[in-house]
């Protein structure tokens, strides 16, 4: 875009610094000519620089036309995308009636239609210039656009110019996902991450790719136009959230509510839709545009309802108009770029349903800070009650806009009944749809649930199908409801616990903490992230994973390698819980002050003070289908009757205890760590548990020590003879090994003294597939598999 900005400010920058004079609809339409000269999109930061002397008020008057812009912040960077209501017209020989532009859509791709050198001709028109479209274009004021400019404008404008990214290649790991169309689907097989910012995963990045490469030349769309693509699609994903933001902002606009709220996942990628860099300072627009003052207010205070449903006071209750005041008023500080969107004058509330502000549901209020005090507000309305009488009794009560489920009620009752400030559902999340003015539950809330648990997943697998990054469902918003956050509610039973996921290279997402996609662990585990993330959701967290440093942006939801600059997506998703998990979990036990963080999956109710507790795996979790396929590397033709977790608080600190001791031991360099097979006999099982294996076995062939096999089939060896086996997946600090001896009770020396050890053996050390550890404080036995 700089060469493009550059041209522009030839164009206005007149020499000798005098004013420019040209009018706003001038600069407004140099403006569009401009973006759509170049990929669609222009940086804001370009605008305010090379048009309007760095002074952002210009930039807002110009492009406040929603006709024509749309506002969007990928990756933190403003952007002003162009938008048009003129579309293609579909029909062929159509008579001439309708408000669709008449032009062939291969004349508009390339300024030449191949079918006019066959004998039937093409049944669309190839004059820009007709009286029909010439009407059409000054009506939209695109007039003075060149064919190839308007080409830019209705590729991203028009849906049914383009094929849609298919959703369902995007869920899901097979090649594939789960589309069932697979290389004949009408729709592109490409990354959506991709088209957003920089992917590695394993999806296509490739527009000339097999697939992607037949639905474009399906839809006429030559290879010439390939190289623009991907900023079209970011395009037209940035004007799909401004739609549904526009439709937001229209069903709200009676109520006097404020800007459309998008998802939090969408805003980490794209942004809120208007200027972050205005973020720390007021309103761009004049001040006789800005929200009206507490004296406009305080005049007419008879617009409010100072007074909850259910008598509350009105410093505790969200619902107050401290809250509703101070939450309009202070927006206009705390968020110039919604000003910015909005182009409005914020008036007093008349309808029932409260202001919730930018904030959303997490019901932090605001203080009232600005010139005028709520005593004077009160003595308006006090005066306004003695002169106007009672009016207060005579006004409907306000409708309470319910964002969150009451815990008490799950659990079997809540005293308040009806009134209530939380909603009563017997799951602890519940998802809906915004109809009209309402919020309705939505069908097959298990389902989506399930679905947006898994981190892979941007759809539900419901019709239709719930977009989890921008939160809508076609073209209405979506909202998930939910019980308080585990982090700030730890000993409450049916609490929302969030997990934190990272991507890796080859699409998959991994749980922070947990080492079972072969990557080594982080320092980090999801309950610290979201402890950080709810006390400053715009920091940046610095944590390690190996010998590796990284920076996470809870902003921009990216961790970076600080030694490469690697980026890497990065998601927050609730664990799910199903019905039958609600019905099941009647009693939260006490919070147990473990010595160190506990692994990232293991279930925080199920930690014994002493002893161990075995933690049944869903056998659709993936945790489940990783243990499995580890298991079924060597193992094939047995069956899974059930995987445990073993849970043992004790045993867990005594190896993360053994894990630091050996890392300073190394010089701070990280450990080797596998996991690794141990076959048992089930009567067994108990006593490792809860003791850890023995490590004085005696006879063996490379030392008198607890062996580990690589392969689960060397282990199956040693399950005994019933029909039911037993086998235990450990994790095993191997650390440095050597070549074993049979008359070996430890470690042989390093270096011939007695300090220096290796810390295992094994049978071969080139490859490696049986250790011998002669210290139980190197193994924490995992999972206990049961199968025949």
């Amino acid at each position: 875009m700089k060469p493009a900005a550059a041209v522009v400010k030839l164009r206005f920058g007149l020499p000798g610094g005098r004013k420019r004079r040209q009018s706003s609809d001038t600069m407004e339409t140099e403006i569009l000519k401009m973006i759509c000269a170049g990929q669609g999109a222009v940086n804001t930061e370009d605008l305010v620089y090379n048009l309007f002397s760095g002074d952002p008020t210009k930039v807002s008057e110009i492009i406040s036309n929603r006709e024509k812009f749309a506002r969007c912040c990928p990756n933190g960077q403003p952007k002003v995308v162009a938008r048009t209501r003129l579309r293609l017209c579909r029909a062929k020989d159509c008579p001439g009636a309708c408000r669709g532009l008449h032009l062939c859509k291969n004349f508009l791709f390339s300024g030449f239609c191949q079918f006019t050198q066959l004998r039937r001709g093409c049944s669309f028109s190839h004059e820009l210039t007709s009286e029909h479209n010439q009407r059409l274009l000054r009506q939209h004021e695109l007039e003075s656009l060149s064919r190839e400019e308007l080409c830019t404008l209705l590729l991203q404008s028009d849906h049914t110019v383009l094929p849609d990214i298919c959703h369902d290649y995007n869920n899901g790991v097979g090649l594939f996902g789960r589309c069932q169309d697979g290389d004949g689907c009408k729709r592109l097989h490409i990354c959506e991450t991709y088209i957003s910012c920089e992917c590695s995963c394993w999806k296509n990045h490739d527009f000339n790719a097999p697939q992607p490469f037949r639905a474009l030349q399906a839809r006429g769309v030559p290879d010439t136009l390939f190289q623009s693509l991907k900023a079209t699609y970011a395009n037209k994903q940035a004007l799909k959230v401004a739609r549904v933001s526009d439709h937001g902002q229209q069903s709200q606009r009676g109520r006097g509510r404020g800007g459309h709220q998008l998802s939090r996942g969408w805003r980490d990628t794209w942004g809120n839709s208007g200027f972050r860099g205005n973020r720390g300072s007021h309103s761009s627009r004049p001040v006789q545009d800005q929200a009206c003052s507490l004296s406009d207010i305080a005049a007419n205070i008879d617009a409010f309802d100072l007074y909850s449903s259910d008598g509350l006071n009105e410093s505790d209750d969200e619902n107050s108009p401290t809250s509703d005041i101070s939450a309009a008023t202070s927006d206009n500080d705390a968020s110039s770029e919604n000003d910015v969107s909005q182009n409005r004058t914020w008036r007093p509330k008349k309808a029932a349903v409260p202001f919730r502000g930018r904030g959303g549901n997490r019901g932090n209020h605001r203080l009232f800070q600005n010139t005028r005090s709520l005593s004077d507000v009160r003595a308006a309305v006090s005066d306004v009650a003695a002169r106007g009488g009672g009016w207060q009794n005579n006004r409907q009560s306000p409708v309470r806009d319910k964002t969150g489920i009451c815990m008490y009620f799950i659990k079997g009752h809540c005293k308040h009944d009806d009134r209530c400030f939380k909603a009563h559902d017997k799951m602890p999340y519940r998802w809906q749809v915004q109809e009209g003015h309402q919020w309705t539950d939505l069908p097959d809330n298990e389902t989506i649930e399930r679905d947006y648990c898994d981190p892979s997943n941007s759809y539900s697998s419901t019709s239709p199908a719930v977009h989890f990054d921008t939160m809508t469902c076609g073209l209405k918003q979506v909202r998930r409801l939910s019980t308080e956050n585990s982090v700030t509610e730890p000993t409450f039973i049916h609490t929302t616990e969030w997990l934190w996921y990272w991507q890796d290279e080859f699409g998959r997402w991994n749980m922070f903490a947990s080492a079972i996609g072969g990557h080594e662990a982080a320092d980090i585990n999801s309950t610290k992230l979201e402890k950080l993330f709810l006390g400053n959701n715009k920091d940046v967290v610095e944590f390690t994973a190996g010998s590796h440093s990284y920076s996470l942006s809870f902003e921009d939801m990216m961790q970076t390698n600080n030694l490469n600059g690697t980026k890497t997506l990065v998601c927050r998703r609730p664990r799910f819980v199903s019905a039958v998990d609600v019905r099941t979990k009647k009693v939260r036990r006490p919070v147990v002050q473990n010595v160190g963080p506990v692994p990232d999956n293991w279930d925080k109710t199920q930690i014994p003070e002493t002893g161990y507790s075995q933690i049944s795996l869903q056998s659709s979790s993936r945790e489940f289908k990783e243990v499995e396929a580890l298991f079924c590397k060597t193992m094939r033709g047995f069956d899974i009757i059930n995987i445990e977790r073993i849970q043992n608080q004790s045993l867990w600190a005594a190896f993360q205890l053994q894990k630091n001791q050996m890392r300073t031991k190394n010089g701070g360099r990280d450990v080797p760590e596998l996991r690794l097979f141990h076959g048992i006999d089930s009567k067994s099982v108990n006593t490792i548990c809860h003791n850890n294996f023995d490590c004085r076995t005696h006879g063996m062939a490379y030392g008198k020590g607890s062996y580990f096999a690589r392969d689960a089939r060397y282990s199956h060896d040693f399950t005994g003879d019933t029909d039911v086996r037993a086998m235990f997946i450990s994790r095993v600090l191997v650390g440095d090994f050597t070549k074993g001896s049979s008359d070996y009770c430890q470690p042989p020396s390093k270096d011939g003294g007695g300090i220096n050890l290796y810390d295992s053996c094994v049978d071969d050390v080139m490859d490696p597939a049986i250790f011998v550890v002669f210290e139980k404080h190197q193994i924490y036995p995992e999972y206990l598999i049961q199968y025949n």
